[in-house]
């Protein structure tokens, strides 16, 4: 399938195939493709948590007012921003193979760790910043996510997340990643059916200013 093919093929499935399960080679799969989205300075700041044990299944349905799409689907993937992925430590865990392996040299890696640095303060510095970035660079990995997923032939539904205090406790989610969205996943049971209206292009693009 061409890259246009695939892009109109994804639809966001309403309903799944109860008895379709997923391994996780299928999973790994998937997020062998995700891994090469962008993020920041590729600080690749999302992390996930995919949930395919039908009682945690049950209870992520319960924490998000019980779509059923949840009870079907073969797994739910939680997106989550990583906060200590600008943390100086990991940082150099990244960049440190570069120079380690002469893609970088110490004057380059020595002005990169201190432009990452400046980033990353600013970043601390200012939560609703923070909590942008996170959004950002999570949004762009869950679509690549979404489109991974169906060039393999699985179909997906993003989602709000719910209740994120009782998810934290519910699967032990630390502090310092913060649940952004959710996808369940799996085969549809629904037709294909017509997509809904979109805008002409006209209506939502601008060129060279308003």
């Amino acid at each position: 399938m061409n890259f246009e093919d695939l892009v109109k093929s994804r639809h966001s499935a309403m309903n799944f195939i109860e008895t379709e399960q997923m391994t996780e080679e299928d999973f790994k799969n998937i997020f062998e493709l995700t891994k090469m989205a962008p993020s920041a300075y590729n600080l690749q700041f999302t992390n996930y948590l995919v949930i395919t044990d039908q009682e945690k299944k049950e209870r992520v349905k319960e924490l998000s007012y019980n779509q059923y799409k949840i009870h079907t689907a073969s797994g739910v993937v939680i997106i989550m921003g990583n906060k200590n992925s600008i943390e100086m430590p990991e940082v150099e865990r990244i960049y440190s193979p570069l120079k380690m392996l002469k893609m970088m040299d110490e004057v380059e890696y020595d002005m990169t760790m201190e432009l990452i640095k400046g980033y990353s303060d600013g970043l601390k510095n200012n939560p609703h910043e923070l909590n942008l970035e996170l959004v950002r660079n999570a949004g762009i990995h869950a679509m690549l996510f979404m489109l991974s997923a169906k060039h393999y032939g699985f179909d997906t539904c993003p989602m709000h997340v719910h209740n994120v205090d009782e998810l934290r406790k519910e699967f032990n989610i630390p502090d310092h990643l913060e649940p952004i969205m959710m996808i369940t996943i799996g085969k549809s049971v629904d037709k294909v059916r017509a997509r809904g209206y979109r805008k002409p292009v006209g209506e939502f693009v601008n060129f060279n200013g308003y």
